[in-house]
C-alpha cells in the first residue's frame, strides 16, 4: 500500500507523468463508483441467498403458487395457517406455525428466527356477512403481526394491499399518487391496514413494502373472474350495463406472485407502495367480447342503462345470493361495470425490475382451460 501511494505521489507531481496519474485516479473512482453503486442496488434488484421468510395466507389462491415459487428459489419458507385451513398439495418442506392474526402469541411464535415476513392473510370479501370482523382482521390484524416483528430478526414486511384502495378512477390510468376513493368495505379495510404497516415502519425502522395488486385471476381462482365467466358460460347474462366502455384490469397469478418474491429482495422499493398490474386494460366490451369468443357462446345482445339494471340486480340477488355469497349479483357490483379501474405499473419495472408477462387475455385463457380440465365450467359446442 504505501509503495502504491509513493508511486503515485511521483506521477502527481511530475509533470511528466501527470496526465497518466489522472488517468489512473480516474479509472480507480470509476471502479470504486461502481462497486458502491452495485452495493447500494442502484439496479433495483439484489442476488439473496436463501432466507428464513414466514408467508401468512399460505393455503390461499396466491400462496399457494407463492409458496411454491419460493421453494423453487430455495428459500425456507413458513406459513402461518389456522387450525383448520387446507395444507394438502403445498411443498413438503414448508414448516406450518398455527395460529390466528389476533392471537399475538401465536404470532411472536411464528415470527422467531424470520429474515422476512410476506402477509396475504385477509378477511377477502366484497360483500362480507360480518363487517366488524373483516375489519378486525385486516387492520388490528396486520397491526398484531407487525407489532410481534418489533425487535424480532425480522428485516423486512411485505403486505399485501390491493388496489380497491384507489376505489373508482376518475382520471384513468392511476397511479401509486391517486386519491384513495375506495367503493367497498375489503378496500376501506386495506387503506386502514396500509396506514398502519407505514406508521409502524416510521416509528420502529422496520422495513416495508406495500403491494398493490389488482384483481388476479388464474388457476384455481374462484371468484370474480370465475363468476363472470361462469355466468356467460350458462348463458344467465342477457343483458350488459352502461355502454362497455369502462376499463377494467385483471392480473394474471404468476405474474403477481413474481412481484412479490421481488419485493422481497429489493433494495430500491423498501418502504415504498407499488402497484402491480398488467400493461394494459380492456374495455368491458372488449372483455366480453373476447370470453364469450373464448367460451364459444353468444354474447349478450342488449345494452341496458346502469340504474335500470341495478334495479334488476337488486330484484335478483336475493335469490342469487341464497345460501352462498356472490360477487357478481349486487347492485354495487353493477355500478363498479360503468366505472374505470384501469392503473399503471411504471413504478414496479422501476423499482423491482418487475413486468408482467401475461396480458389479460393469456390468464384469461389459462383461467379457462384449467375450468374445463377441472369440471368447473362445461364445454359449449
Amino acid at each position: 500500500m504505501k509503495i502504491h501511494v509513493l508511486f503515485f505521489v511521483v506521477f502527481i507531481f511530475n509533470p511528466t507523468f501527470r496526465p497518466f496519474a489522472h488517468c489512473i485516479l480516474h479509472c480507480k473512482l470509476t471502479v470504486w463508483k461502481l462497486v458502491r453503486d452495485k452495493c447500494l442496488n442502484k439496479r433495483t434488484t439484489i442476488k439473496v441467498s436463501s432466507v428464513k421468510v414466514l408467508v401468512t395466507g399460505g393455503t390461499g389462491f396466491i400462496g399457494r403458487r407463492l409458496i411454491e415459487k419460493l421453494t423453487e428459489e430455495e428459500h425456507k419458507v413458513h406459513a402461518f395457517v389456522r387450525s383448520t385451513s387446507n395444507r394438502s398439495g403445498l411443498p413438503e418442506t414448508v414448516i406450518f406455525k398455527e395460529g390466528d392474526l389476533l392471537n399475538f402469541e401465536s404470532l411472536e411464535n411464528a415470527i422467531e428466527g424470520m429474515d422476512a415476513v410476506i402477509h396475504l392473510a385477509a378477511y377477502f370479501d366484497f360483500y362480507p356477512k360480518n363487517v366488524d370482523l373483516l375489519y378486525k382482521v385486516n387492520v388490528e390484524g396486520t397491526k398484531n403481526l407487525m407489532n410481534a416483528c418489533i425487535g424480532s430478526s425480522v428485516e423486512r414486511f411485505v403486505y399485501c394491499s390491493t388496489t380497491e384502495t384507489i376505489g373508482p378512477v376518475r382520471y384513468p390510468p392511476a397511479n401509486e399518487d391517486t386519491e384513495l376513493r375506495p367503493q367497498f368495505d375489503y378496500g376501506e379495510s386495506k387503506v386502514l391496514a396500509e396506514k398502519v404497516v407505514r406508521e409502524i415502519s416510521s416509528d420502529t425502522g422496520l422495513n416495508h413494502v406495500i403491494l398493490r395488486p389488482t384483481g388476479v385471476m388464474g388457476e384455481g381462482d374462484l371468484y370474480t373472474a370465475y363468476e363472470l365467466i361462469k355466468a356467460l358460460n350458462d348463458g344467465e347474462i342477457p343483458v350488459l350495463p352502461g355502454d362497455g366502455k369502462k376499463h377494467i384490469m385483471y392480473s394474471y397469478v404468476d405474474d403477481i406472485v413474481r412481484g412479490f418474491t421481488a419485493a422481497l429482495s429489493s433494495q430500491s422499493a423498501l418502504n415504498s407502495t407499488i402497484i402491480l398490474c398488467p400493461d394494459e386494460p380492456m374495455t368491458y366490451n372488449e372483455l366480453i367480447e373476447f370470453l364469450t369468443n373464448y367460451l364459444n357462446v353468444e354474447p349478450p345482445k342488449r345494452r341496458i342503462p346502469t340504474s335500470l339494471a341495478k334495479i334488476g340486480i337488486g330484484l335478483l340477488s336475493p335469490i342469487k345470493n341464497r345460501g352462498r355469497n356472490t360477487f357478481l349479483w349486487h347492485t354495487k357490483t353493477i355500478q363498479s361495470m360503468d366505472e374505470d379501474r384501469w392503473y399503471e405499473n411504471n413504478r414496479a419495472k422501476r423499482l423491482l425490475g418487475w413486468t408482467p408477462k401475461f396480458s389479460m387475455q393469456d390468464g384469461l385463457k389459462r383461467a379457462i382451460d384449467w375450468y374445463y380440465e377441472h369440471d368447473y365450467l362445461e364445454r359449449r359446442n
